[in-house]
């Protein structure tokens, strides 16, 4: 986790020209000659009788001058030495005699960063109306035009708050309300433009649109996070979960470890090809990569880190990496890469370039940016589809907000959804993608998404981030699989049932993305999610397969499918999906006070949600394996840890030590006969034998028994 400053703010310097010199690395856009409004002018029509109107208003307590706002530097005109004018105000329905734009002028300056001081009044639109926009205008006649819109990119002064793109800058209570002014930033795509002019323009729509101040930046600046409005803040009831002691980061040697399951060294085969929407090996063998994406900082690693990341990377079960070289065209990062490859590829792990470094200015003719191997898949070969679960916004270590709906309950927008619809049949089944923590729903991720990539017959599936070394002493912002143990513990399952094939691949299903019908498209979104799945794109030869269609079972009033393989059901009504196959079974979601049975399995738990899995460890089906896994993961988060009081934003990240919710659950295996030589033992989270006892015992040929706290995995083996 990296932590972002902000930058330094030194004395003031004198103001002058259009454009103003503010502090080191900013500029102030001079409102003065489009203000038409002052702090002490009531927006609203004198009313008989009422006293209050002008103190309702508000901005008669807005700072004018040179002011700090979450950070960065403004200038507010002051009404005292510009005709009685601090800001400017357009035109909206409830003021149509307010002008319908401005322009500012620029001065030629070039901006790397943009921060817009504004509100409205009576912003009573809905977030995709467009209110009104800044069009800025280039030197070269270019535009680019930023909208505007009410609770995205502004927000209205009464009842004002944080946005998802807008931050609160000002905050003004008044008896049982509050009024304020959001903080826009915006990067400009074009920094080394000269600006001539920035337009502001009304839609003429309810709101009357409202800026009070423009900051150019030279460079990017990270916003303070401290805001003007005292937050509601609530906090998870954590009394009774235990601490998540990190111990030994290491799960190898263990149950866990699946690095004895890898086709080492990588390369064996020859190189990675692609054969019509296939991937092979030179040798013919069909290819299955499941992985990660490597953090950037990969290029200042050691040898000896790269030898501990190649060795966690396997036992987690990842035999391929995705790996991006940085713009630097730094020697010592491009001999890296060849340390890299050779450590990765000696445990069975494929590296995957998104990128290849233009100009090698440092490198020799003799010398390959590329290594020549392979185990080395080049910048190209694959074509990724992407998708994102839960982005959340960060500066630093600090969450500025983040989304907090379980994908269980939202079928439609979930990652294999994503995924789906973004396939291309005709091409490699090829998918990355990556979920944010703190969403508190995060431990259905990764079986899910096995399961999925299992079901589509995606040839290589690559989630979230591998960055760390360390046992994380707290939960950190963002998708780093080592920052996060409801991901780390269930990925060596997840990888395990994803290589392996236990499930079966789909019927195929040809999508069409422009198909409208009567339950608002919730039918063609389900069907998506029951078959194997993609966009013909006017390629000829693909079709629907018929039979597929008859098999699935699809409730669109319930958000409800059975997949025609028969192996996954989504309950999106009540948010619990079921994976149901013979060495893998895995239940998701709100299990609570429910019981779940099948031929394989039967679970009950009072926990409110979790990822409950059981595999076997053993070519046989769960009901004669000899070796099994079972895999409990609930909630977690960090002591101390407050929200604010919607959920949406982190106001403190808390500290150590990580807090889990304890797992209470039955379990009952079913079994083809007894066998009183398997024992049940408690594992912790990296693999490792608790003292504690399971409770268990056989009822007929059956085996009963009960999770304990604080194992993270039940073993079922003859040890």
């Amino acid at each position: 986790m990296r932590q972002m400053s902000r930058l330094p703010l030194p004395a003031l310097a004198f103001l002058l020209g259009t454009a103003c010199p503010a502090f080191a690395g900013f500029q102030f856009l001079d409102l003065s000659q489009a203000a038409n409004r002052g702090l002490e002018e009531s927006f609203d029509e004198t009313v008989p009788g009422v006293t209050d109107l002008r103190e309702k208003n508000g901005l008669k307590d807005f700072p004018v001058g040179q002011r700090e706002f979450r950070g960065i530097p403004f200038k507010v005109l002051d009404p005292a030495q510009h005709q009685g004018h601090s800001f400017i105000a357009l035109k909206g329905r409830a003021k149509p005699d307010f002008p319908q734009g401005v322009s500012i002028p620029a001065g030629g300056l070039k901006a790397t960063e943009l921060f817009f001081l504004h509100t409205c009044r009576w912003g009573g639109t809905a977030s995709n109306v467009t209110v009104a926009e800044y069009d800025i205008v280039y030197e070269d006649g270019q535009v680019a035009v930023i909208p505007l819109r009410v609770g995205v990119e502004l927000e209205n002064f009464w009842g004002a708050d944080d946005t998802p793109t807008s931050p609160l800058a000002w905050w003004h209570p008044l008896k049982n309300a509050g009024m304020g002014v959001n903080l826009f930033p915006w990067k400009n795509p074009r920094p080394t433009v000269a600006i001539q002019s920035i337009l502001f323009k009304s839609m003429a729509k309810m709101p009357v649109p409202i800026l009070f101040a423009i900051t150019a930046s030279d460079q990017e600046v990270s916003l303070s996070l401290e805001s003007p409005k005292p937050e509601k803040t609530v906090q998870t009831d954590t009394q009774g979960w235990f601490d998540l002691s990190s111990g030994s980061s290491s799960i190898q040697g263990t149950a866990l470890d699946m690095s004895a399951r890898l086709d080492a060294p990588a390369g064996k085969h020859g190189a990675v090809t692609v054969q019509g929407d296939q991937i092979f090996f030179e040798d013919g063998i069909p290819a299955r990569f499941w992985g990660t994406r490597l953090a950037g900082d990969w290029e200042s690693w050691d040898k000896e880190q790269m030898e501990k990341a190649g060795n966690e990377l396997a036992s987690q079960g990842n035999n391929l990496v995705l790996v991006k070289f940085s713009e630097a065209n730094d020697l010592t990062g491009l001999k890296n890469m060849s340390s890299l490859v050779e450590a990765l590829k000696s445990k069975g792990i494929y590296t995957c370039w998104e990128n290849t470094p233009t100009p090698a200015a440092t490198v020799t003719q003799t010398e390959k940016p590329i290594p020549n191997d392979p185990a080395v898949i080049p910048a190209g070969l694959f074509n990724f589809a992407e998708g994102s679960w839960a982005a959340s916004e960060t500066v630093g270590n600090n969450i500025l907000g983040f989304d907090d709906s379980p994908m269980v309950l939202d079928p439609g927008r979930s990652l294999p959804f994503q995924l789906a619809q973004k396939r291309a049949l005709g091409n490699p089944a090829v998918v990355q993608w990556s979920a944010s923590w703190p969403n508190e729903y995060s431990a259905e991720i990764p079986l899910i998404l096995s399961a999925y990539s299992t079901f589509e017959g995606y040839q290589a599936s690559i989630g979230q981030v591998f960055s760390a070394f360390e046992g994380a002493t707290i939960i950190g912002p963002g998708s780093d699989l080592e920052n996060n143990p409801l991901w780390s513990i269930q990925w060596p399952i997840a990888a395990l049932a994803y290589i392996r094939g236990d499930l079966k691949e789909g019927r195929l299903f040809v999508e069409d993305s422009g198909k409208k019908t009567t339950d608002d498209g919730t039918t063609e979104m389900l069907k998506t999610l029951a078959h194997r799945s993609g966009l013909a794109n006017g390629k000829a030869g693909y079709r629907t397969d018929v039979s597929g269609e008859l098999k699935a079972k699809v409730q669109p009033k319930l958000k409800t499918l059975v997949s025609d393989s028969g192996q996954i059901t989504w309950q999106g009504n009540v948010g619990v999906v079921k994976i149901e196959a013979p060495r893998f079974q895995a239940l998701i979601g709100f299990l609570s006070h429910r019981k779940f049975n099948n031929t394989a399995w039967s679970v009950e738990t009072p926990n409110p949600f979790g990822a409950l899995s059981m595999i076997s460890l053993t070519p046989q089906a769960l009901s004669f394996s000899d070796h099994i896994l079972v895999t409990g993961v609930t909630r977690a988060e960090n002591t101390g840890m407050i929200y604010n009081q919607a959920k949406t934003k982190i106001v403190s990240l808390g500290t150590g030590p990580v807090l889990v919710e304890p797992l209470k659950a039955k379990f009952v295996l079913y079994r083809f006969k007894k066998d009183p030589k398997l024992k049940v033992r408690a594992l912790d989270q990296n693999g490792k034998p608790l003292k504690i006892q399971v409770p268990y015992r056989w009822v007929g040929q059956n085996l009963s028994f009960s999770w304990v706290t604080p194992a993270f995995y039940l073993e079922i083996s003859k040890k």
